[in-house]
């Protein structure tokens, strides 16, 4: 049999190392999946400034929308202005413009 005190701290060795286990599963379980980082937000955010840039050089006259005359700057969305223009008022918001172009 062994002696009380090696086996007190065999007891405690042992919870030790559970609450050890128990603080690592916690932590992994608390922390961000790897998939979740923001570094692939860069090309959307790429995306995002490529359709502002495009947008404001057709948008010629600076009013915050393009008329068709201007759409012809941009010949596929010239070609696919009425489509694009979901509130049919003859100009295409950069909502419009943006959702139109990013659908394909």
């Amino acid at each position: 049999m062994k002696h009380p005190r090696s086996m007190q701290a065999q007891a405690r060795h042992i919870i030790e190392v559970s609450v050890a286990h128990l603080a690592l599963a916690g932590a992994a379980a608390v922390s961000p999946p790897l998939h979740a980082q923001t570094a692939p937000a860069a090309p959307a955010t790429s995306m995002e400034a490529q359709l502002k840039s495009s947008f404001a050089r057709a948008d010629t006259n600076t009013d915050g929308k393009l008329s068709k005359e201007e759409a012809k700057r941009l010949p596929e969305v010239s070609a696919r202005f009425e489509e694009l223009d979901t509130d049919k008022d003859g100009s295409l918001s950069y909502a419009e413009f943006a959702a139109g172009v990013s659908k394909g």
